[in-house]
């Protein structure tokens, strides 16, 4: 729980340090959303086509430009362990439909990511992520026998696994430490064996917005929350990850992956329907 939290006060750290704060390109469109259950995606569109072995990596981060004209695009490599190393920039024009590579972050997604990922939402403190872990037991190879199958033996005696089958089941046991992100009861992404990632299934709203809207770890529609824990899925993303709310409020980016290698950089219109 202590790596985790820490991994959140970071974020908020970043937060309270960047120049920008989020609605600084405010447009009121984004006040009518107040219920989460009257929003929709307006006429999502594909920017760029990602190609990891071409852009060498996976994705790390996407970003809006405070103008809304650009977005970031972070690619890792990892090794077998898990540990990055190389780290690649690109700036996505939106208007232009390009991706560019550029020779480090720029000065604006700091700022941005900062409230983006922030452990509580930009318009409401108390509307925020609980974490939390947990440890399970997963076996390769069931127990079998009558006990695990709920029988009893001839005689009324419970038979139960024997012992080289407890052994078996034993031997393949993995360890699997699990840590949990929830807002409001609802679980809006879980990391298994690796360490969290805040941000990257996830993205608050602007102020003065209470919404958030997130997609699964592994991939799948995105789904929106307001702090009054009224949920939708919002059509129109089907295999959505880093889902990033542009700083004005009244769009929505997010990668749709398209097989092993590919992606789509989308981006939508979020408005009541």
């Amino acid at each position: 729980m202590e790596s985790l939290t820490l991994c959140l006060a970071l974020v908020a750290s970043i937060a309270s340090t960047g120049p920008a704060k989020a609605g600084h390109y405010r447009n009121e469109a984004q006040t009518h959303l107040a219920d989460a259950r009257d929003a929709g995606l307006d006429s999502p569109q594909t920017i760029v086509e990602l190609d990891t072995g071409r852009l060498k990596g996976d994705p790390g981060m996407l970003a809006w430009a405070p103008d809304g004209n650009a977005l970031y695009l972070q690619m890792i490599e990892r090794d077998r362990k898990g540990a990055v190393t190389s780290t690649k920039h690109y700036v996505v024009a939106v208007a232009e439909k390009t991706i560019t590579s550029v020779e480090s972050q720029p000065a604006w997604v700091g700022p941005y990511w900062g409230w983006k990922a922030a452990p509580s939402s930009p318009a409401a403190a108390a509307f925020r992520i609980v974490p939390s872990e947990r440890e399970e037991v997963k076996h390769a190879v069931a127990p079998v026998g009558d006990l695990a199958k709920g029988g009893a033996g001839g005689d009324g005696r419970n038979m139960g696994t024997s012992a080289g089958e407890a052994l078996a089941a034993q031997a393949t046991a993995q360890k699997l430490h699990i840590w949990a992100l929830k807002v409001d009861g609802e679980t809006i992404g879980e990391w298994v064996n690796e360490a969290v990632t805040p941000g990257s299934n996830f993205s608050w709203a602007p102020a003065p917005a209470h919404l958030l809207v997130y997609a699964k770890r592994e991939g799948g529609p995105l789904s929106l929350l307001d702090d009054k824990g009224r949920k939708t899925t919002l059509t129109g993303a089907k295999n959505a990850s880093f889902p990033a709310w542009s700083d004005e409020g009244t769009r929505i980016a997010w990668l749709e992956k398209k097989d092993r290698r590919k992606y789509d950089l989308m981006i939508a219109g979020i408005a009541a329907k």
